[in-house]
Formats: structure tokens, C-alpha cells, sequence
């Protein structure tokens, strides 16, 4: 009772040191563009080529219509590499702040909220070269948009889960990075991203996202960017599900291992 009520308390702390969160997670954007040229403008550029280049090629393979599959592969990899991060960055999320942690007596989680808060900020950026794309094919609807910002927040909680769990087994076991980077390329080649989820029901496979989470943790935010209209109610069901799962087995895992932090720095 005494572990839960400690973490308890530290996480409340947490998020009432909010100014302390925003500003790590700004300077972490901050830092990794020191001295670039095009800044942040690179994750734009990397999303805007692998959109361009790859999307081009499977759209012409799967016989797609570029007017809807560009914006459908922008939208799906820009959220992808928030996910893919969530858990391999967030993995390090303790490991990066061993220096604060040892020298700071502030409740450890804001550290997970700083990395929520960095990979926030690059997953809005990556977001805008699906603006201009469906400026160009006339699909653009700001209506979708507004839509998708309840997705949006879904997707930070889940994320937040992610990163939690990711912290403290990564910061035990440092093989974890690798590991999970390793799944999650596989996860990525059955997860409709680069090609949509009617190619594979047209083959029989529907089965393969089906039972994928990481795909309607997409769906939520994707479905109304694209169409204008909310997602199924299927997959915010499928979302929540997934937050409350994950979220009790972050505090399970906190439970564990927050005490030994410091110690396996």
C-alpha cells in the first residue's frame, strides 16, 4: 500500500510540475536541430521523400488512386513513427534523464511526460506534409481535421501507457530497445500503412489488422483526417481497451521497479 501510494502521489506531482515537462520536451527538439540548417524541417522533408519515392511505387503496384492513397500512406507513417517511438525512444525515456534524476529530487514520471511532450511535438510536424498533400488532390476538409483531435488525445494517452512500460523495463533490461524496434518493423509490413486495409479483406486477410491494436490506434486519428467522418465505433472501443490495458500494466510495472530506478542507472 505504501509503493502505491507513493507512486500515486508522485504522479499527481508530476503533473502538477507541467512547466517543468513542457520545457524538457521543448529543449529535446531543440537539441537534436542545434545547429541545423533546415531544423525541424527534417522530419517534414523525411515524411514529405518517403511519401513521394515509396508511395509512388506501392500506389502503381497495388493499383491504387494516388488522389486517396498519398494522403492515406502521409497520415499512416507519420503516426506509425510517433507509436514506433513511444515505445523505442520511450524505452530511454530514463536512461536520458539519468543525470536529472540523480541530481534532482523531483518525481520521477515527469521524464516519461517529457518524451510524450518531444514526440508530441515531432508527430504535429510530421502531420503537416499531409495537409499540403491533400491540398493538391482537392481533399482537404478542415472539418476532419477538427475530428480527429479526440483521436489525437486518445493516441497521447496510449502513448503515455507505452512509454511507461517502455521506461522502466528498458532502464532494467537495456537489450529492450533493440528488441522491441525489431517487432515493430515486423508489426509494420502486416499494419496497413503502406497499403490500405480493403487490399487485404480483398485477399482473404482481413484477419491480419483485425486483431492488430496498433492499427486502430491509427484508425482513430486517420479515418477522420481523410474522410471527414469520425472512425467506427469499433475502433474507439478497440483504443480504449487498449489505454486501460496498457496504463494498468504500466502501474503494475512502476509498482515494481520505480524504488530500483536510481539504483539501475
Amino acid at each position: 500500500m505504501m509503493r502505491i501510494a507513493k507512486l500515486s502521489k508522485d504522479s499527481f506531482r508530476s503533473l502538477m510540475m507541467w512547466r517543468v515537462w513542457m520545457f524538457l520536451g521543448g529543449q529535446d527538439i531543440k537539441s537534436r536541430f542545434r545547429r541545423s540548417f533546415f531544423g525541424p524541417l527534417w522530419m517534414v522533408m523525411t515524411t514529405g521523400f518517403f511519401v513521394g519515392g515509396v508511395g509512388v511505387v506501392y500506389g502503381v503496384l497495388f493499383g491504387q488512386n494516388m488522389r486517396e492513397f498519398l494522403p492515406y500512406l502521409a497520415c499512416g507513417f507519420s503516426l506509425w513513427v510517433f507509436l514506433v517511438a513511444s515505445f523505442v525512444e520511450g524505452s530511454t525515456a530514463y536512461v536520458r534523464a539519468e543525470g536529472y534524476i540523480k541530481q534532482f529530487s523531483y518525481p520521477k514520471q515527469i521524464y516519461l511526460l517529457r518524451s510524450l511532450v518531444s514526440m508530441a511535438i515531432a508527430l504535429m510536424i510530421g502531420l503537416l506534409v499531409v495537409m499540403p498533400v491533400q491540398l493538391f488532390f482537392h481533399t482537404f476538409q478542415a472539418m476532419g481535421w477538427l475530428l480527429a483531435i479526440p483521436g489525437i488525445l486518445l493516441l497521447f494517452l496510449a502513448a503515455l501507457g507505452n512509454i511507461a512500460i517502455s521506461a522502466y523495463i528498458g532502464v532494467r533490461f537495456r537489450d529492450f530497445p533493440h528488441a522491441v524496434g525489431v517487432l515493430l518493423q515486423m508489426l509494420f509490413f502486416v499494419t496497413p500503412i503502406m497499403f490500405p486495409a480493403a487490399v487485404l479483406q480483398s485477399k482473404g486477410l482481413d484477419f491480419v489488422y483485425q486483431f492488430n491494436p496498433l492499427f486502430y490506434l491509427l484508425d482513430v486519428v486517420r479515418t477522420p483526417i481523410l474522410t471527414g467522418e469520425l472512425a467506427s465505433a469499433h475502433s474507439y472501443g478497440y483504443v480504449a481497451a487498449y489505454i486501460i490495458i496498457s496504463w494498468f500494466v504500466a502501474f503494475m510495472t512502476a509498482l515494481r521497479f520505480d524504488s530500483r530506478v536510481v539504483f539501475l542507472l
